[in-house]
């Protein structure tokens, strides 16, 4: 993340916090205290028993060996991770349906997860083991002794959360059956996740440079949590505290200092979200003696997530984002009040009268998906003013709208930047458009994550591909990879709602451009895009626009498209429709339903024949 525009800010260091002395010592320390109840509200409470009364009558899942080398065998990493998710599913929902209504049914369910959890050889996902934050290699789980440092991974530390909401609110009952329950979640979190977070420096923390992502504080949160509630060593405690800062520090050091997530919309809740919710952990855990929420680096972080959305659901989804979030409209309304920002207030309440009750529940979340559970739910909120021009100058991010309501007129949304981004896709000059708040021009959006997606294979597949992220093409060759592959010469016009970047050194040398210029517009009524390629010899340039439903020839030059809209394109262009579906190669798994409730995509490909052309496109 930002690894050519890191901030260098580091919040910790600035106020040069020392915690020793200040850390509340187990049995003082009571997490969630500005909740009056730790339990969830009345309403959501029926949407999760529901959900862990179907947990009463399921099996807890076997994970078998076969099962955990399924990944080294087939590449796919769903036939492991969902049974395994399956197991912290049914004891988050049957841990908070207990709590809730304290009547002892789901207390044995709930203490047979909690050992089948605790006897699993490893918490680390195995698509996580080869990696060089892991300290082993092997597809089967290694010996851990006493002297040996556990893997600590996204998993593990979700894993030790989970389990220590659970001991926070039922330790009563769990010790009605034996006291050795909650010893054990004790002993296992410390040398699952509390040991490695203090004696192993992973390639995850930022230590070693080249940036950092979601991993460092979504890891750092879970831990920090996991020691807070069940750590009983003081020095532990502060030492936990003292080194989540310094992994915080580096997280906000690596961020863009115009708050620009670079993994988009989809993981903001898991990178600056976690991170505030780390930052809240400390304040209370240091009984409000450490808090730098109210840094402006912080809310620039923040405040980002408003500005690329786009209407309702639909968000900007460059790079591995999805275009359509559920996005926790109490997390944000709180993380607004802690950065002082009105603006971010207002869209985290709109957003949250959007939401339904039991909607957002995740477990690698937990800490921020309780607090969201045990708040009362909002049904009402003011419609709020969207800014019509922003632009995130490190990561070459602009935002164009015609109108202040979201649900009115077209968006534009486009982005230079490097292809060397957190979950990076080859589309430098990627853009969106969006009419009345529905996608006109897409972005192709993710496939599955598998061991095929994050290997050497990743930009065979056509939705990582630049010209399947309406960036043209010559003689059909694509984006490179690497940071070297950027734009520049950037130009944004907020007061004309245009943005102008210069695209051709996005592309290897064998390509032959002399320039890409792409200008973006937002004028009277219409979208305009114009792209211009000058190559070195006479050469097959196209310009490639994916789009969502099936294009309508209307005339020589018109094309009618999605949301009522016309295409109109400069007739001394070839034009080539084709439909995209997953067929191109082995094991390609974009889902249409899930992603665009479709069965398939459609690309506008306009061509030509020349040293020089130039498309000059008008949606209106």
């Amino acid at each position: 993340m930002g690894r050519n525009n890191k901030s260098n800010i580091r919040p910790f260091d600035e106020g040069k916090f020392d915690v020793r002395g200040r850390v509340i010592p187990y049995g003082e320390y009571r997490p969630f205290s500005f909740l009056p109840e730790l339990r969830m509200n009345d309403e959501v409470a029926p949407h999760i028993i529901e959900r862990a009364e179907a947990a009463l009558n399921e099996p807890i899942p076997m994970l078998p060996l076969s099962l955990y080398r399924d990944f080294e065998l087939t590449g796919m990493r769903s036939n492991f991770e969902t049974p395994w998710r399956v197991r912290r599913n049914q004891l988050a929902h049957c841990t908070l349906a207990e709590s809730y209504e304290r009547g002892g049914r789901f207390i044995d369910k709930i203490a047979d997860l909690i050992f089948a959890i605790l006897e699993e050889s490893t918490w680390v996902w195995p698509a996580h083991t080869n990696t060089p934050w892991a300290p082993y290699r092997d597809a089967v789980p290694d010996v851990y002794r006493e002297d040996q440092c556990h893997g600590l991974d996204l998993c593990g530390g979700s894993t030790a959360a989970t389990l220590a909401l659970t001991r926070l609110l039922l330790k009563d009952e769990l010790d009605k059956i034996s006291p050795v329950i909650c010893k054990r979640i004790d002993r296992q979190i410390y040398l699952r996740a509390t040991k490695p977070f203090l004696t192993h420096k992973f390639g995850w923390t930022g230590e070693y440079g080249g940036g950092c992502n979601n991993w460092v504080t979504n890891i750092t949160l879970n831990v920090l949590f996991a020691t807070a509630v069940c750590e009983r060593d003081l020095t532990v405690r502060e030492s936990t505290v003292m080194r989540a800062m310094r992994y915080l520090d580096n997280f906000a050091a690596y961020y863009p200092t115009d708050g620009s997530c670079d993994e988009g919309p989809d993981y903001w809740i898991a990178s600056p979200g976690d991170y505030v919710d780390a930052l809240e952990l400390i304040d209370e855990m240091t009984g409000g003696a450490v808090k730098v929420y109210d840094h402006p680096h912080v809310r620039k972080m923040l405040e980002y997530i408003s500005a690329m959305n786009i209407d309702d659901t639909y968000f900007v989804n460059f790079s591995d984002a999805a275009p359509r979030i559920s996005l926790n409209g109490k997390a944000v309304m709180e993380y607004a009040e802690r950065c002082c920002s009105p603006e971010l207030y207002s869209f985290g309440k709109m957003m949250a009268a959007k939401m339904s009750p039991a909607r957002y529940f995740f477990t690698d979340t937990i800490v921020r998906s309780f607090k969201t559970h045990a708040t009362p739910e909002l049904h009402e909120a003011d419609p709020v003013l969207a800014k019509r021009a922003v632009w995130f100058g490190d990561n070459k991010i602009a935002v164009l709208r015609e109108s202040e309501v979201t649900s009115e007129g077209f968006f534009l949304a486009t982005k230079g930047g490097t292809n060397s981004e957190a979950h990076n896709h080859l589309d430098v000059g990627a853009l969106v458009l969006y009419y009345g708040g529905r996608p006109v021009i897409v972005d192709p959006s993710r496939g599955s994550y598998n061991n095929y997606y994050f290997g050497h294979e990743r930009y065979n597949r056509w939705y990582t591909k630049s010209s399947y992220h309406s960036v043209p093409t010559v003689n059909g060759i694509e984006e490179g990879v690497g940071a070297a592959y950027a734009s520049k010469d950037e130009i944004f016009d907020a007061d004309n709602r245009t943005v102008t970047m210069e695209l051709g050194g996005a592309f290897p040398t064998e390509a032959g451009i002399i320039s890409m210029k792409r200008t973006c517009s937002i004028t009277g009524g219409e979208a305009r895009i114009t792209d211009t390629v000058k190559a070195k010899e006479e050469s097959n340039i196209c310009f490639n626009y994916l789009t969502i439903d099936e294009p309508r020839i209307i005339e020589d030059g018109v094309l009618a498209i999605a949301e009522g809209r016309s295409f109109i394109y400069n007739t001394d262009l070839t034009l080539e429709i084709e439909k995209v579906t997953n067929t191109y190669l082995p094991f390609e798994d974009l889902d249409f339903k899930h992603l665009w409730q479709r069965d398939c995509l459609w690309r506008i490909v306009l061509k030509k024949r020349a040293a020089e052309a130039e498309a000059r496109i008008t949606v209106k």
